[in-house]
């Protein structure tokens, strides 16, 4: 339940071997890859120079970038386009213990690309032709009829046929004009979506046609001159065409089935093998070369580096290096326990830790947990919020694991207050009924947020302390200054209630004028205990004009942050008096149907509704009065290289 600790990996290799130790890398799936040439250049790339590691350290000066190979994008595309043709849909990287060379994935991949791609754009070829014939033959209705050749037709010299389709309004339209055009129009056979005309005009007036029947949106049929005869025995002859190459399409699609009966496993093995290729050629992208060895830098998890370290030993001549973080900022590797891991997504949607924060995860899942069940408690909606989560487990994991964890606290809270969808007379309550203790509901609700915030204190402190931050830590408004401010002001608080001090007045006020004394002046004051100078930065009246301010800010958010988990209370309370309304509702039909199908239709708009509410006003508990008070989250996840390309 923390971050775990890393440490820096250098590895330098011959170039021989470059290929196998990314793959064993990737295969590890632990190494937080970052570019190598950046820290060479900022002389962070440490090893031990001995004379065995001599010639190392002089190559090390000629570092560069490496050129990315693209022949393997070529060869992506090949494999894919086969894989098109051969309808085969599997997909992922498998694991090898070796993976062939770009040579020999090339001979493999051409002993049978051009036989198939031939055959391929044979059969693209047939159906494009098909296609055609099936639309020239479609343009001829049932009951189009000329008798006479249509060769004599294209012989004529000073007259222009044409013959096409018009929609019912373009034939209106025509039939309109029809007086002013200069053209022969004789209607041949009607179909379901216009009518078919032949026309006959001069030629000199072709110009002016093609503009007219242009605006009529006149659909041209176009046959090609290799066919003769009338244009029934013109069809007979298309239709023919069609089903032999209808046959020949079968045959040659046919042939591409036993292609791939025959080249499936081995097309499938050399997609793996160009995944992987092109996977190693991505993670070079982070590595440097010189003309004998590789540079490779990454973080690594401190417990997982022996296995690391044992998996590339087997490289003669290769030199790993591990050393500690220094002055870097490691990525963050969050570790929970199974309980607390979905709420990791609600952390990473305000930001990641930083590698010196504590993990927030164990904190904010006890408390959004309580906060979800205090303000949502109900032991038959819980159970259905519960059964939610699980089926959504099985297609988003983390998701569906946030509802059953929240629908589980609902349910343990609706038996403290013994509501089942939303009834409050079938068990009793173990603890208290919200409705009938209104004011220790909302004192209750307090208490808690007070607990909460002095909790979020305590982590401050911590946070800085492993940050090494002793201004924070001592004098900030969220450390220990902030801490006995606000404990003071809780005691004065509390006097005021009870009747009684629990703090004389005298001393609170001096602890009051102390924490406050400390945070305007904790600049200098931090500089001071640690015996630097100046005590000030540029800017000193920019500092304490600024720091006036932040006290006014630390007071408010103090005062605001503490009452504002009284809505805790408020919406347990609202919870019950939702179901009361529905209730009455539900009496007042005055019919047992009508009213189930009301307190049905309640327990939904509650269980969406309100439900949704609830879960974003936790969240605002957590971001705004918790996390602002301990946590940053301006840390980088770590991402280790995998095999999955995706990444």
């Amino acid at each position: 339940m923390a971050v775990q600790k890393m440490t820096m990996m250098n590895i330098i290799g011959n170039i021989e071997d470059i290929d196998s130790v990314v793959l064993d890398v990737l295969k590890a799936n632990n190494v937080n890859l970052i570019s190598a040439l950046n820290q060479i250049e900022d002389n962070k790339f440490l090893f031990n120079v001995k004379d065995e590691n001599l010639e190392k350290y002089v190559e090390l000066n000629f570092a560069t970038s490496f050129k990315t190979d693209m022949e393997y994008e070529k060869l992506k595309k090949k494999v894919l386009e086969l894989k098109d043709i051969l309808h085969i849909h599997e997909d992922g990287i498998k694991e090898y213990e070796t993976i062939l060379t770009k040579d020999e994935i090339i001979a493999e991949l051409n002993g049978f690309y051009d036989e198939i791609h031939e055959v391929s754009e044979d059969l693209k070829t047939k159906k494009e032709s098909l296609n055609a014939l099936t639309n020239l033959y479609n343009s001829f209705p049932e009951t189009t009829e000329i008798p006479f050749p249509v060769e004599k037709l294209r012989g004529l010299t000073n007259v222009t046929y044409r013959m096409g389709k018009l929609s019912k309004e373009a034939r209106l339209k025509l039939k309109k004009n029809y007086e002013n055009i200069l053209a022969i129009v004789i209607h041949t056979a009607s179909t379901k979506d216009g009518e078919i005309y032949m026309m006959f005009y001069p030629s000199i007036l072709n110009e002016e046609m093609n503009r007219i029947l242009r605006s009529l949106n006149f659909k041209e049929i176009l046959i090609p001159d290799s066919y003769r005869g009338s244009y029934k025995e013109i069809k007979q002859q298309i239709g023919e065409e069609k089903r032999t190459l209808e046959k020949e399409i079968e045959v040659v699609e046919g042939t591409i089935s036993k292609y791939k009966e025959d080249y499936e496993k081995k097309l499938l093995f050399l997609t793996n093998h160009v995944d992987i290729k092109l996977k190693i050629e991505d993670i070079k992208e982070k590595l440097a070369r010189s003309s004998k060895y590789f540079y490779l830098s990454g973080w690594v998890p401190k417990k997982e580096k022996s296995q690391l370290e044992a998996a590339l030993n087997k490289y003669k001549d290769t030199l790993i290096l591990f050393n500690e973080e220094g002055d870097q900022h490691p990525p963050t590797k969050l570790k929970n326990i199974r309980l607390f891991r979905p709420f990791e997504t609600l952390v990473r949607l305000y930001g990641m830790p930083s590698y010196e924060e504590i993990d927030p995860t164990p904190f904010l899942s006890l408390s959004y947990m309580f906060l979800f069940g205090a303000m949502f408690g109900d032991l038959g909606q819980g159970f259905v919020i519960l059964l939610s989560g699980l089926l959504f487990s099985r297609k988003n994991k983390l998701f569906g694991g946030l509802l059953s964890r929240l629908g589980l606290s609902s349910m343990i809270f609706g038996t403290f207050y013994g509501a089942v969808f939303g009834f409050e007379d079938i068990i009793p309550a173990l603890i208290i009924r919200p409705f009938e203790s209104i004011n220790t509901i909302l004192m209750a609700a307090i208490v808690v947020g007070i607990v909460l915030i002095l909790i979020a204190y305590t982590l401050s402190m911590v946070n800085a302390y492993k940050r090494k931050d002793l201004e924070e830590g001592l004098f900030g408004k969220e450390g220990l200054a902030g801490l006995l401010f606000y404990l003071i002001l809780l005691a004065l608080a509390a006097s005021k209630i009870i009747g009684r001090y629990f703090v004389h007045p005298i001393l609170s006020l001096a602890i009051i004028l102390l924490c406050l004394l400390s945070m305007v002046f904790k600049q200098p004051l931090t500089n001071l205990i640690k015996n630097e100078r100046p005590l000030h930065g540029h800017d000193i009246s920019g500092y304490y004009v600024e720091s006036i301010f932040s006290l006014l800010e630390t007071l408010l958010s103090m005062l605001s942050g503490t009452v504002s988990f009284i809505r805790v209370g408020a919406f347990a309370l609202t919870h019950v008096g939702l179901f009361i309304a529905f209730e009455t509702i539900g009496e007042m039909i005055g019919h047992a149907a009508g009213n189930a199908i009301v307190l049905i239709i309640g327990n939904i708009l509650i269980l969406g509704l309100e439900g949704l509410i609830v879960f974003i006003q936790g969240l605002r508990l957590e971001y705004y009065e918790m996390f602002s008070r301990y946590y940053k989250g301006d840390g980088k996840e770590f991402e280790p290289a995998s095999l999955d390309r995706k990444k």
